[in-house]
């Protein structure tokens, strides 16, 4: 396996395993009806911090591991093929992100129009606050996702030789 090969995989899996526990802890959050409480924002955003932390400490730990455990040579080659493939998982990537821009941008309108979080209305969701840190999360989600297709998709190309 080459360098890059290890770093993506690296990545997928810190990726997956540390965002996954952010996001199942801001649902169950949001279940127990966090959305209109006043902390939501700032646990979310200590947990946000936190989980942060931890992907750079992983990263940084796995990478050097990586970067100890391959040649000097294996590491600086970078073949047509491992550009293409970059090239490749990028282009899916953005396309796959621009869709979830759009998507999100349409059901953030489509809230805005029925007015879940204007207080008062009787349909209040959440809070003006917290509508925006689930917003901001939601977009955070979908960069994530780019990422793990980017990062996936050019694994995939990698490992059958294209």
């Amino acid at each position: 396996m080459t360098f890059r090969e290890k770093h993506l995989l690296i990545t997928t899996v810190t990726t997956v395993l540390i965002w996954s526990v952010y996001f199942w802890r801001m649902g169950q959050s949001i279940l127990s009806g966090g959305l209109m409480q006043p902390s939501f924002a700032g646990e979310m955003g200590v947990m946000f911090a936190m989980a942060v932390a931890v992907v750079v400490a992983i990263e940084l730990i796995m990478t050097l591991i990586a970067h100890l455990t391959t040649s000097k040579p294996e590491r600086e080659a970078r073949d047509e093929r491992e550009t293409l493939a970059g090239l490749k998982g990028s282009h899916v990537a953005l396309m796959s992100l621009l869709a979830m821009i759009f998507t999100l941008a349409g059901v953030a309108y489509i809230f805005g129009v029925a007015d879940f979080v204007a207080p008062g209305n009787g349909k209040t969701l959440t809070t003006n606050a917290n509508a925006m840190v689930v917003i901001a999360n939601l977009l955070w989600a979908a960069f994530l996702i780019s990422e793990l297709i980017r990062a996936s998709f050019t694994l995939i190309l990698l490992r059958r030789g294209h």
